[in-house]
């Protein structure tokens, strides 16, 4: 366990950042960082692309573990806590768990998934895109509306770099079916929901995380958020933190045609006593 010594009081979330968290569906914090932990961080995700892990996973079936291709724009590997400890340092930091804690007024909470996403540079800004979304509308099986997303960049994160884009107060319209036709992680058209929301949502507005290195942003699971191409000439690498309260527990759910979805860390963690997937898992979902 970190030393809770490492809680900066100070640089938690205010009443009035909580009341805009609750607002807009998304917070930018301070730094909260130095550039010591970050660069710890980078050298614990470059182990990790040479294959040195430290804590090997039971399995991976059914999670995103990309590897080196020069053709993929965008590497996306999840669960990078459980393997390298100096992304579980950063990513299960005491103060990404306080101001999650503060953000969602819980008293626990516990790790849900996470992602090191390196978005290389590309002159094509048809290219590396990840699609409008919003987390809940992939995890249907969890009953909880407080998990929310720490986005963690591993260097200063330029509007070039395609950082995350939140639409301003779209976690209120968890309920609306209609735009989630227009949702998909993978997709490279942004195009769509916009003309959507410009014809249904009039005077929407998008917000670009442009971040200082050591600054984190924070997004409700319902936030309908995408990032754009990386046309800059770095690469742009990020830790993606999904964050479950301690009332989080799996309900079953469907698709429309009556299957039963079954998410990828539902293989992978253990069950409880009638069978499902147990979201309180200490191996896969430990308490942060």
């Amino acid at each position: 366990m970190i030393d809770s010594g490492l809680i900066k009081n100070e640089l938690l979330p205010s009443k009035k950042d909580i009341e805009f968290y609750n607002q807009y569906g998304w917070y930018k914090s301070p730094v909260i960082f130095s550039d010591e932990e970050i660069d710890q961080a980078i050298k614990g995700a470059n182990d990790f692309y040479d294959g040195k892990i430290d804590y090997p996973l039971p399995s991976k079936d059914g999670l995103a573990d990309d590897v080196v291709d020069k053709k993929l724009v965008i590497r996306n590997n999840e669960f990078v806590t459980l393997q390298k400890k100096e992304l579980r340092d950063l990513g299960w930091h005491p103060m990404i768990r306080e101001i999650a804690k503060a953000l969602t007024n819980s008293s626990q909470i516990r790790l849900f998934a996470d992602s090191l996403v390196n978005k290389l540079p590309t002159e094509k800004t048809n290219e590396g895109i990840v699609g409008w979304h919003s987390d809940k509308a992939y995890w249907p099986t969890c009953s909880s509306d407080k998990i929310l997303t720490a986005w963690i960049p591993l260097q200063e994160c330029t509007i070039e770099m395609g950082p995350i884009v939140y639409i301003d107060g779209s976690h209120k319209w968890k309920d609306e079916e209609e735009m989630r036709q227009f949702f998909s992680f993978n997709s490279q058209d942004l195009e769509s929901l916009q003309v959507y929301l410009n014809n249904n949502k009039a005077g929407f507005k998008k917000s670009f995380m442009t971040l200082k290195k050591g600054q984190v942003s924070f997004h409700s699971c319902h936030t309908i958020h995408s990032s754009t191409s990386n046309t800059s000439n770095v690469a742009r690498l990020a830790l993606a933190v999904h964050l479950q309260d301690g009332g989080n527990q799996y309900q079953v759910a469907f698709k429309p045609n009556g299957e039963k979805i079954v998410i990828g860390y539902d293989e992978i963690c253990a069950k409880d006593s009638e069978g499902n997937p147990d979201y309180s898992d200490t191996l896969m979902f430990p308490i942060i």
